[in-house]
């Protein structure tokens, strides 16, 4: 038996609520009650419209500014308007019709109101204006036509009286137009449509009137007047659909058609109304039948202007969208793909005249400015180096921004104007920007290179002549030449064979030892990373492992680096050459340190390998100190809390800070060769040693000596109290298997497990 879930009631729609709600106000207005009833419960209704509004309005002040204010004002007009009535009613000359310059005052309030009202959600467009004009000539004619021209055939009506009765629903006409055009242009806004309701409303109303006015009976003030009470009723309700104060802003229609449906519906009946008012009285003379087929002449060349505005409008409209398309919105500068539209179209067209020359220039230092003022600032700072882009560029240029802080410039000419052109490039980005934050500094690297063959071609040469101006040291242009393109071609050669190394494993790794100054025992190994180049011999790890980094490759390079590492080690212990206290220290890469996972791969390959984490050694470099941030931190912290050393590798070089120590969970600080080398020789170094191992020792710190070569050397070293060090005094790098073999003849100089020290030094190590 399936159990039925109980759903709770719905609830009307409010919609409904509201329309049943007008429904019975009106059912209960008509009852067959007195006119002095009706007419206080009219006042009464009307005033407490009016106080609702106000204060609604007054609360949330809706936007746009003092439209939705001047609601309550109209309303107010009207109540006046309609409280004048019953005592106009009947009397004589100008005092019948004192209600009519409050109420038609009201009713030109509520043109503007509307107006401006959609004209804040992207309304009140020219072809809107053409179809009020329209909409209020038809009216204006079937005004003339069914109220004013039988109005004055009826005995004792004056001219005014005439032209009242046609007057107020002309009024109308523009007010639904509007309305209309309001709720089109902001469909989502639910004030609005309550609004154009109470519009309809009047409009109803005031129909009326004419017709019991072109009768010739005068209705009962209190008697006709349903509609305009449904309309207060549905104010009230507009009002109170208003948004609330923080609420986010009325969105504009995401489209707008110039010939929706309602927009044509208004325009054929209008020019089916005028065309059946020009033929249907034949008895109105000549001057009639010229007046009206006039009209009707005037509302068709309204007509054919708006499809001609439409049709303008929505041309620059495309326009507007295809420069958007084309073009950065924040330096209104081409994009890419603009860019080499313009520059191919010029290129074809100039051959040979001289072609042209593609300057790459790339901002040195926006990131930092980014970093510290906020994107704000740097995008501030984008608009006014496109500014001076757009100065310095010769005739005939074509400038473009690529991305971020690139941008890109092709000056047609010879070389040397484009020359010419980086210079006063480079002179313009260094005069400071002034921006909220103060005077802003930068600079930029430009490369040069002219379009011989494709602009493809010609913006890969000028941004790798814009790289090679960056490790030039910034600031300055290069030209791209044969001699920068066989300098490229070798490093891209280099490149690629190193990532053939990489993937074909022929790295490899050797150790040197590290070993006690005051014995010379080995007491660990630093694992290093070897390449043998298959045509070019040995090279040196100065210059392979910054490729590693550039390319990203010392990820994969790091990760194989300690899985050999260990498994060496590993080998090592198994065979009985070395004990557990027996220390390997392996590199780690700045790159390494971001990356999230590094500690979990450290724990994962010390398990898959049996090695305990007390005898691994991880050197970090100090440029990765200087990315102090709680993530770093949180990863060397896990890393200790697997037992892993932490050595500052270089210490002395970079930018060294006692605050770093303090900071870092590091264990050892390894002093540079720079500061090894002139030991003995020059008092400068030992003293910085001895600096170095004093606070060392006050933080608790191990201390190892790097390029130790030399006895005399050595014996300063342990005078100042370094405990170790590695070089080639003692040892020269080598691969797994000769150092294991050297290990082993030294083998019963290692201190055992259980020796006093040995585990101690373990530790510090």
């Amino acid at each position: 038996m399936v159990q039925q879930r109980a759903t709770a009631p719905r609830r009307p729609r409010g919609w409904l609520v509201h329309l049943l709600g007008a429904v019975v106000l009106t059912v209960v207005y008509l009852l067959p009650l007195p006119d002095a009833v009706r007419s206080t419960g009219m006042s009464v209704f009307g005033v407490s419209a009016l106080v609702v509004s106000a204060v609604v309005v007054r609360r949330r002040r809706p936007g746009p500014a003092w439209s939705w204010s001047l609601v309550p004002v109209c309303a107010g007009l009207f109540l006046l308007g309609s409280a004048l009535r019953p005592w106009a009613n009947g009397r004589a000359g100008l005092a019948a019709f004192a209600p009519d310059p409050f109420s038609l005052a009201g009713y030109a309030l509520l043109v503007v109101v509307l107006a401006r009202m959609a004209r804040a959600v992207g309304g009140l467009r020219r072809e809107v204006v053409v179809d009020v004009l329209v909409a209020s000539l038809a009216g204006a004619a079937a005004a003339v036509q069914f109220l004013v021209l039988p109005v004055l055939e009826v005995p004792g009506r004056s001219v005014v009286w005439s032209v009242l009765a046609g007057v107020y629903p002309l009024f109308d006409v523009v007010l639904v137009v509007l309305a209309l055009d309001l709720i089109m242009s902001a469909p989502g806004v639910v004030a609005h449509r309550w609004l154009c309701g109470a519009v309809a409303c009047l409009l109803v109303g005031d129909v009326g009137y004419a017709v019991m006015t072109r009768l010739g009976r005068s209705a009962p003030p209190t008697a006709f007047d349903a509609p305009f009470l449904v309309a207060y009723f549905l104010l009230v309700v507009a009002v109170l659909h208003l948004p609330r104060p923080g609420a986010a802003p009325v969105a504009p229609a995401p489209t707008y058609d110039a010939w929706s449906a309602p927009r044509l519906v208004v325009l054929c009946v209008s020019l089916l109304g005028a065309a059946f008012l020009a033929s249907v009285r034949t008895d109105q003379g000549l001057v009639g039948q010229v007046a009206a087929f006039t009209l009707l002449c005037v509302m068709i060349g309204l007509v054919l202007v708006r499809a001609v505005a439409a049709v303008n409008g929505q041309a620059a409209a495309r326009a507007v969208l295809e420069h958007r398309a084309t073009h950065d919105a924040l330096t209104d500068l081409p994009g890419r793909d603009e860019f080499e539209r313009r520059v191919t179209a010029l290129t074809a067209g100039s051959r040979g005249s001289g072609g042209h020359v593609v300057l790459f220039v790339d901002l040195d230092g926006f990131k930092r400015v980014n970093d510290t003022h906020g994107h704000v600032v740097g995008d501030l700072l984008l608009q006014e180096v496109s500014t001076r882009l757009r100065t310095v560029a010769p005739e005939g240029s074509v400038t473009a921004r690529l991305a971020g802080d690139e941008f890109v410039l092709a000056v047609p000419g010879p070389e040397a104007a484009a020359v010419r052109c980086a210079r006063d490039l480079l002179d313009a980005l260094r005069r400071p920007v002034r921006l909220p934050v103060g005077d802003v500094l930068v600079s930029a690297s430009v490369g040069v290179a002219p379009v011989l063959t494709t602009l493809s071609v010609a913006l890969r040469e000028a941004d790798l002549a814009m790289y090679r101006a960056k490790s030039e040291g910034r600031n300055r242009f290069v030209l791209w030449d044969d001699a920068l393109r066989r300098a490229v071609g070798d490093e891209v050669e280099f490149e690629l064979d190193l990532r053939c190394a990489v993937a074909e494993q022929t790295l490899e790794v050797h150790y040197q030892a590290i070993v006690s100054i005051a014995t010379g025992v080995p007491r660990g190994v630093e694992a290093l990373l070897r390449w043998n180049h298959p045509l070019h011999g040995p090279i040196s790890p100065a210059v392979f492992v910054p490729v590693l980094e550039e390319t990203g490759l010392v990820l994969e390079v790091g990760q194989w680096v300690l899985d050999t590492a260990l498994a060496d080690l590993a080998g090592w212990r198994d065979a009985g050459v070395v004990g557990e206290d027996f220390l390997l220290s392996v590199n780690v890469s700045p790159r390494q340190l971001l990356e999230e996972e590094f500690a979990d791969t450290v724990r994962d390959r010390l398990a898959a390998h049996g090695v305990g984490g007390t005898a691994l050694l991880l050197e970090i470099t100090e440029s990765s100190m200087l990315e102090k941030d709680d993530r770093t931190l949180h990863l060397l912290d896990r890393l200790r809390g697997l037992g892993v050393g932490l050595a500052v590798d270089d210490f002395g070089t970079g930018y060294s800070a006692l605050s770093y120590l303090r900071s870092f969970p590091v264990t050892r600080v390894k002093v540079d060769r720079s500061f090894v080398s002139g030991l003995g020789r020059d008092g400068t170094d030992a003293a910085v040693v001895r600096a170095v191992v004093a606070v060392s020792e006050a933080l608790g710190l191990a201390v190892t000596a790097e390029g130790v070569e030399t006895e005399e050397q050595r014996a300063v070293l342990a005078g100042l109290g370094v405990g170790h060090g590695q070089g080639w005094l003692w040892h020269r790098a080598e691969s797994a298997g000769d150092v294991a073999r050297h290990l082993r003849e030294a083998g019963a100089r290692y201190p055992r497990r259980g020796v006093p020290g040995g585990t101690q030094a373990a530790a510090k190590s």
